[in-house]
């Protein structure tokens, strides 16, 4: 799936969220959820500019099991996050 610019910048901001609450899980000692947000997102900023990227698979292999173990809310819902983007598809790319 090729990712559109916008797509990548949504990516981007939703990395930046991870971001923040891994420094705010670990400000308040929950260091394996931090770890574990941090394991999810680890690959996103380069593998999202690979032309054999797919977003659905990084969804499910990377954040389900995250969000299976940090329901809503203790934290951010990044799988619902991913879902707005797939929506967003790709004007560049209409056969995605």
């Amino acid at each position: 799936m090729h990712l559109s610019d916008a797509q990548r910048e949504k990516l981007c901001e939703m990395t930046n969220f991870a971001f923040r609450e891994i420094r705010q899980l670990a400000e308040t000692g929950r260091l394996e959820q931090a770890f574990d947000l941090a394991a999810a997102f680890h690959n996103l900023l380069d593998d999202m500019w690979a032309d054999d990227f797919n977003l659905a698979d990084f969804r499910e292999k990377f954040l389900a099991g995250y969000q299976t173990k940090y329901p809503e809310p203790i934290s951010r819902n990044y799988v619902a996050l991913v879902d707005q983007i797939l929506k967003m598809g790709n004007q560049d790319f209409p056969a995605n």
